[in-house]
């Protein structure tokens, strides 16, 4: 079965019963916004169930929603009614935020059938489709044993071998908005620094989708979203050579995820996310960190 990376909310409409649908909403800290609640009382789209990366995460961590191990991810997404063969549908409640890091994670760990739902349950709404309320009705299913592909996963310690080396072969580029990029404003998390890893590349993940619809842009528009960074998309597409590849970042991994996303609609092949981000790179006193 090949399934679009990107499906329509009338698309999503037209098949309800058949693919898991699930709701990957999460929102930062300061926002005071509880997306399980919200989930419940606020209503989700019929037959979803609710993609926690606050519990599906690496709990001995003391950073935010890091991979969890296979055996946890297994346990915990055969719970929400999900087979290693299902078609998963994911969406939030913004468009293209954290759903791109529930496609992520389910790629990282080698599932094949994997769809972002384009404009969330903001376009799902707009388009006048139904919502319920409560809890999820959940029948738990198997989900084997997989195996996290490393190619899709950088740590701190390849990042920073990245930087320190200036490997030209490899491309960062970092989802946060430019003024914590370039150091002029403060992060939200207390203690950060600011700034960003020498070479990187800075294209915020709200340049990827539309403020208004949430709808993911056309790929023309990604395309030159990509390049007014300094990111060229057909070169990365047509690039053979060996150890080439793209590192994604952000603040603590999630609209790094959103970038993923975009990377792999576009074609780019050999992308990965660096799990810990700027939480952990910037609280590691090794790190070079610049500001411009």
């Amino acid at each position: 079965m090949t399934v679009p990376l990107l499906l329509s909310v009338t698309e999503l409409k037209n098949q309800l019963g058949g693919p898991v649908v699930v709701d990957g909403s999460w929102h930062m800290p300061a926002s005071g916004r509880d997306p399980v609640k919200e989930f419940k009382e606020n209503g989700h789209i019929p037959g979803a169930r609710y993609f926690d990366i606050e519990s599906i995460k690496d709990k001995t961590s003391s950073l935010p929603h890091m991979m969890p191990t296979a055996e946890q991810f297994a346990t915990q997404v055969g719970q929400l009614g999900i087979s290693n063969d299902d078609h998963v549908v994911v969406y939030d409640t913004v468009g293209l935020f954290s759903a791109g890091r529930v496609y992520w994670m389910l790629k990282a760990f080698g599932h094949k059938n994997v769809s972002v739902l384009n404009g969330g349950l903001r376009a799902w709404t707009a388009a006048g489709f139904p919502i319920e309320k409560g809890e999820a009705n959940i029948t738990a299913k198997e989900y084997k044993l997989p195996e996290l592909d490393q190619n899709r996963i950088r740590y701190y310690d390849q990042v920073l071998k990245i930087v320190k080396e200036k490997d030209s072969k490899i491309t960062i580029i970092d989802a946060r908005g430019a003024p914590r990029f370039t150091g002029s404003a403060p992060e939200p998390r207390a203690g950060l620094s600011s700034g960003h890893m020498p070479g990187a590349k800075n294209v915020n993940f709200m340049e990827l989708s539309d403020l208004l619809s949430g709808e993911v842009f056309s790929d023309e528009l990604l395309v030159a979203a990509f390049k007014r960074a300094g990111v060229d998309v057909q070169q990365l597409k047509e690039t053979t050579e060996p150890g080439k590849e793209v590192v994604l970042t952000c603040g603590s991994g999630v609209t790094a995820s959103a970038l993923y996303f975009a990377l792999d609609k576009l074609g780019v092949k050999n992308l990965a996310v660096y799990d810990g981000s700027w939480s952990e790179y910037a609280s590691r006193p090794e790190s070079v960190i610049v500001k411009d």
